[in-house]
């Protein structure tokens, strides 16, 4: 698990999860749009919800690619516990922009529809994945086995 965890493999699936759970999302909580009330603005947000998951995943991937580049230039790379630090630097943000917009009075139709369409899906993706992080990284903690 420990080497698993250390390879470019578990951000790669850290991000997947995270674009995968927000488009399950998007189909399983199937927002009706009824409380936009422009039936444009809704057929685009039905078509653009399903993207928000690439969206938040290409990003975050990018950047914790870039931030193992820096750990590599400074010779960090053997501290095991900042492989899944890194993994929740890419990933939290999503969450806080998520969590920020679910509590932000909707008072337009666009606002209404990203929080119904775009918001949820993206916090209940970025959740997913910083819940799986720490489980899975909770072998980081105990003592290894020599």
């Amino acid at each position: 698990m420990r080497r698993f965890l250390g390879s470019a493999w578990f951000p790669f699936l850290m991000c997947l999860v995270m674009a995968g759970v927000s488009a399950a999302a998007f189909a399983m909580l199937a927002p009706s749009g009824e409380s936009v009330g422009n039936s444009e603005i809704v057929k685009w947000m039905n078509i653009g919800a399903w993207a928000v998951g690439p969206v938040m995943a290409i990003p975050s991937i990018i950047g914790i690619g870039i931030l193992n580049l820096l750990r590599r230039l400074f010779r960090i790379r053997r501290v095991e516990v900042f492989h899944p630090i890194v993994v929740l630097i890419g990933v939290v943000p999503w969450f806080v922009f998520a969590w920020i917009l679910s509590e932000e009075p909707p008072f337009t139709p666009i606002a209404r529809a990203v929080v119904e369409f775009l918001t949820r899906p993206m916090l209940w993706g970025s959740l997913v994945a910083i819940l799986l992080t720490i489980l899975l990284s909770i072998p980081l903690l105990l003592p290894k086995k020599k």
